[in-house]
C-alpha cells in the first residue's frame, strides 16, 4: 500500500512538474532529473521500515518477534542469501512478521511526533537549498509514508496512534488533539508539495 500511495502521489508531481517546465526541460538533464526523483521515491518509500529492524536487532532484541526476525535472517543465510530470490523470500517474511506484530511497535525513533519536526525540518531544508532530485524524493516519500501510517491508524486504531506517535512527549492531554496535529502536518505537506512542484 505504500509503493501504490508513493507511485499516485509521484506521479501526479511528476507530470504537474513537466507541465510546469521542471526537471530541466525535455532532454537527458530532465530524464535524469525525473529518474532521480523516482529513484529517490522508491528508497524514501521503505527508508522509515529501519525503525523497525532497530526494534529488532537493537532496542529490543528480548521481544518474541526480534527473537523470529533474527530466526528468519540466520535461516536464510544458512540458504545462501546471496541469491536475489532469497533475499526477496527474507524480505517478504520479514514483512508478513511485521503486519502480525504491527500494534506491538510504539516507541520507534522516526515513528514519533520528534521524529517528524525532524524529517519535516530537513524537508524544508533539502527543497530550499535546490539539492538534488534523488534526496528531494526520499524525503517527500519518507513524510509521505509517515502521513500515510499516522492516517491509517487514526481511521483503524486512535488509540495505537496516539500511543506511538506521541510517546515521547510526557504531556497526556496532547493525544486530544491528534486530529488537529494530522491535519495541521498534512497541511505542511502540501505546502512543501509545491515547493516540489
Amino acid at each position: 500500500s505504500h509503493l501504490a500511495v508513493t507511485f499516485i502521489y509521484f506521479f501526479l508531481v511528476s507530470v504537474l512538474r513537466l507541465v510546469d517546465g521542471g526537471f530541466g526541460g525535455v532532454g537527458m538533464l530532465g530524464i535524469l532529473g525525473m529518474l532521480g526523483l523516482w529513484a529517490g521515491a522508491i528508497v524514501g518509500t521503505f527508508f522509515l521500515d529501519i525503525d523497525h529492524l532497530i526494534y529488532w536487532f537493537v532496542t529490543h532484541p528480548e521481544a518474541e518477534d526480534s527473537r523470529e526476525a533474527r530466526e528468519i535472517i540466520r535461516t536464510r543465510w544458512t540458504i545462501g542469501i546471496r541469491r536475489t530470490r532469497e533475499i526477496r523470500g527474507t524480505i517478504k517474511e520479514l514483512n508478513e512478521l511485521l503486519k502480525k506484530v504491527h500494534f506491538s511497535h510504539t516507541r520507534l525513533i522516526f515513528h514519533s511526533v520528534i521524529g517528524q519536526a525532524v524529517l519535516l525540518i530537513l524537508t524544508v531544508y533539502l527543497l530550499t537549498s535546490g539539492g538534488s532530485t534523488f534526496g528531494t524524493g526520499m524525503i517527500m516519500a519518507m513524510n509521505l509514508h509517515l502521513l500515510k501510517d499516522e492516517w491509517m491508524d487514526y481511521f483503524k486504531a486512535k488509540d495505537h496512534l496516539a500511543d506511538w506517535l506521541f510517546w515521547q512527549v510526557k504531556d497526556e492531554k496532547i493525544k486530544n488533539y491528534t486530529r488537529e496535529y494530522l491535519i495541521g502536518v498534512s497541511l505542511i505537506f502540501l505546502g512543501l508539495t509545491s515547493f516540489l512542484i
